[in-house]
C-alpha cells in the first residue's frame, strides 16, 4: 500500500481522535499543503474541472488497518485548470468516498481538489462536485451546492441557484415514465423543469463561486487557498 493511501485512509480517524485534545493539530496537518506548493512538489494541490476517462475500484490492502472508505483509482483529463500546475493534460489519482459512491463518480465532468504526496495523487477527500458545460464555455452545478432531503424542505445556506444555460442541454429523466406527482417527488422543480417529455436542468451554481464556498467550508482549504476563500454566497 503507497504511503499516500496510509496517510488518506488514517488522515480522518486521526483528527477526529486529536483535534480536541490539540486545538493546533489542524494547522499543523495544512501546514504542508501551505509551505510546499512549488510545482511537482509534494503538499502541491491542484483544483481543475476534469473529464472522466476511466473509474475503477481499488483493492485496500494494510494489514490490521481499518478501512473506512470505498477507494477508487480515477483518471481524468484536465478541461480547466484552476489552481496549480497539472504534470499533464491528463492526471491519475486515488479518491476516497464515504458510505456510498458519490454521483462525482458517475458524472463526466467534475471540479475536483488534488493533493501532491511522494508517490502520487489522491483527491483531498470528499472534495469533488458534478459539474457540466454551460454555453457561455463555463460550468456549473445542477442544483444548489448541497441538495435537501426532499423536494419541501428548505435550501440549506450556500451560494444562490441562477439560472444556466447549459450546452449541450442537460436532460435529467424522461417525463413519460412518471406522474405528476412522481415528478414533482424525482426532481426538485427549485431547479427542475419539464420540457416536452424530458425534464431538464434550469439552474445551478457557477463554477467560480462553487470554488469559493467548497475552499470557504474547509478549513484545510481555507489555509491552503486563501485566495480563493471568499463569501461564496
Amino acid at each position: 500500500m503507497t504511503k499516500s493511501l496510509i496517510f488518506a485512509a488514517t488522515l480522518l480517524a486521526f483528527a477526529s481522535n486529536h483535534l480536541l485534545a490539540n486545538e493546533s493539530t489542524l494547522d499543523e496537518m495544512t501546514v504542508v499543503m501551505k509551505s510546499s506548493s512549488e510545482p511537482g512538489e509534494a503538499g502541491e494541490l491542484l483544483v481543475f474541472v476534469g473529464e472522466q476517462l476511466a473509474y475503477e475500484p481499488k483493492v485496500i490492502e494494510c494489514g490490521n488497518c481499518m478501512v473506512f472508505d470505498s477507494w477508487y483509482t480515477a483518471r481524468y483529463r484536465v478541461v480547466h485548470r484552476i489552481h496549480g500546475v497539472p504534470p499533464g493534460d491528463e492526471l491519475t489519482f486515488s479518491v476516497a468516498e464515504h458510505a456510498t459512491r458519490n454521483p462525482f463518480g458517475y458524472s463526466r465532468f467534475a471540479l475536483v481538489f488534488v493533493e501532491r504526496f511522494e508517490d502520487g495523487y489522491s483527491l483531498v477527500k470528499y472534495t469533488q462536485k458534478p459539474v457540466y458545460p454551460t454555453s457561455d464555455g463555463d460550468f456549473a452545478t445542477c442544483g444548489p451546492y448541497w441538495r435537501p432531503d426532499n423536494v419541501d424542505a428548505p435550501l440549506n445556506p450556500g451560494p444562490a441557484l441562477r439560472e444556466m444555460a447549459f450546452s449541450p442541454r442537460l436532460v435529467v429523466d424522461d417525463a413519460r415514465r412518471l406522474s405528476d406527482f412522481g415528478r414533482g417527488q424525482a426532481h426538485d422543480p427549485r431547479w427542475h423543469a419539464i420540457d416536452g417529455d424530458e425534464v431538464v436542468c434550469r439552474r445551478g451554481v457557477p463554477l467560480q463561486e462553487l470554488v469559493r464556498v467548497m475552499v470557504r467550508d474547509s478549513e484545510m482549504l481555507s489555509a491552503a487557498l486563501p485566495q480563493f476563500a471568499g463569501d461564496g454566497r
